[in-house]
């Protein structure tokens, strides 16, 4: 986790639109964040919902709105982060219990996307990845995969959640984008450029910690 003085430093190059140095706050807050979501998954849902769910939208929501922030108090990001992830949290609770009342047919629906895995995507990804001291562990890769699927485009995070994580077809996911299959499986070959990129850029800060 950085020390106070270079994660305000980092804030402000995040807040001006620099993707590395958000990249790094949200990597650092990773396992701090899992651990409180964790907790606080009601009892009855944890065997359909996890926090890597909740974290995956919240970080979409942190990458859209960073621009926004306006740091005010010690440890201001991990608030602010930590805010979004019980909000995200809260509506999916809502979510599952509504489906609940609508039937077991809904609540198996839900619980099958809740199932989804980052196994097959780490695979794919860091699978041939090697750092200076290694293979990149599936911990470390699963948290820098999390961050990067929230900077790519909506279409884009579509269609590699779709195919590598709840295991649709390419058929599917034209389908669900209005596009061509050839057009899916070119975004699905883009985005898992740069989910690579995010992490080989990953050794270079996770490696000094």
């Amino acid at each position: 986790m950085p020390d106070p003085s270079h994660e305000d430093q980092l804030l402000q190059q995040a807040i001006a639109g620099e993707v590395v140095a958000l990249e790094q706050l949200l990597w650092s807050q990773y396992d701090r964040l899992q651990r409180r979501i964790q907790r606080k998954i009601p009892a009855g849902m944890r065997g359909s919902l996890t926090a890597e769910d909740i974290l995956q939208t919240t970080f979409v929501d942190a990458w859209k709105n960073i621009g926004t922030f306006a740091p005010q108090g010690d440890d201001a990001f991990y608030r602010w982060i930590a805010t979004i992830a019980e909000r995200k949290l809260t509506d999916r609770v809502r979510a599952q219990g509504a489906a609940k009342r609508g039937g077991e047919k809904a609540v198996a629906g839900m619980q099958q996307a809740a199932a989804s895995s980052m196994v097959n995507l780490v695979d794919l990804v860091a699978g041939d990845w090697r750092s200076p001291s290694g293979s990149v562990a599936f911990r470390e890769a699963e948290r820098i995969l999390t961050v990067a699927l929230g900077n790519l485009k909506d279409d884009y995070r579509t269609a590699i959640s779709m195919r590598y994580l709840q295991g649709k077809p390419i058929a599917d996911i034209a389908k669900k984008l209005n596009r061509t299959e050839r057009a899916v499986q070119m975004i699905c070959n883009r985005s898992l450029k740069k989910l690579r990129e995010a992490l080989g850029r990953s050794s270079l800060y996770l490696s000094k910690q």
